[in-house]
């Protein structure tokens, strides 16, 4: 009896030794090799997460929006605006698991004003699609450039209107600051801006935005003074500054405009 004792003794303390050695898993993770704990990025915008944990053999994120990695780094992006919880699960060999969690806010690129920082047309040139007189009525149109169907010249009338903004009247066609100043449109309605639509129109049917700066004449007639489906002047995102809560798009040429952003 006393042998059993001792032998059953032993197992014990055997096992225990063994579970003692057992080091369970601790979880964590940082953000571009920073350890905040909660991050802010606007859609679409990609951010390098990597696992901290140690003493685990694998590791389960879960982004918080149906998404799973196996990787113990990546590029996070989220295509949808919200708050998501990132959730980090690091597991040993033994089955112990620890969890770590961090917030992740994504916001939206949301257009407030469109300043057109000059105009200008020469209302003698046949050739250009431009006003015939020396005054016209201008404003701004965003389309969703989904068929590159041209009628008439510079004009995509089959591709879906977005928005269209207020009208600013009888802007002279040599419209330069410092003499003038920039004309400011303010957007009240909420008009959400993606940035991966921000590129030249042509190639790029369902995968671009259309920006267009038009113009009304005194007879009614509407031209187009510039838009992204044209090469040949500068176009794209000149700032986009989550930080500033800052993102612009420019667009240079006879007309140049700037689409001012806001992150929400």
């Amino acid at each position: 009896m006393k042998a059993k004792l001792t032998a059953l003794t032993s197992l014990i303390l055997v096992t225990y030794s063994c579970s003692s050695d057992i080091t369970e898993p601790i979880s964590s993770f940082s953000f571009r090799g920073d350890t905040i704990s909660v991050l802010k990025i606007g859609t679409y915008d990609e951010c390098q997460v990597n696992s901290k944990s140690i003493n685990s053999d694998s590791v389960l994120w879960d982004l918080g929006d149906g998404r799973l990695s196996k990787d113990t780094a990546f590029l996070l992006s989220y295509p949808k605006s919200g708050v998501y919880t990132l959730k980090l699960t690091a597991k040993n060999n033994n089955g112990q698991t620890s969890v770590s969690a961090k917030k992740v806010i994504v916001l939206d690129r949301v257009l407030k004003k469109i300043v057109i920082n000059y105009v200008q047309w020469d209302s003698t040139n046949m050739s250009e699609p431009w006003p015939r007189g020396f005054k016209a009525d201008i404003y701004f149109q965003m389309q969703m450039f989904t068929d590159d169907t041209m009628s008439p010249y510079g004009f995509y009338s089959k591709c879906p209107i977005l928005y269209t903004s207020s009208t600013v009247k009888n802007v002279n066609n040599h419209y330069y600051p410092p003499i003038y100043p920039a004309i400011e449109i303010p957007v009240s309605e909420k008009i959400i801006i993606d940035k991966n639509l921000v590129q030249f129109a042509p190639g790029n049917v369902n995968k671009a935005y259309l920006f267009s700066i038009l113009a009304k004449d005194s007879s009614g007639n509407t031209y187009r003074l510039v838009n992204n489906a044209f090469y040949g002047f500068g176009f794209g995102i000149t700032k986009d500054d989550i930080s500033s809560n800052t993102f612009i798009v420019n667009q240079g040429g006879y007309t140049s405009y700037d689409l001012i952003c806001d992150f929400e």
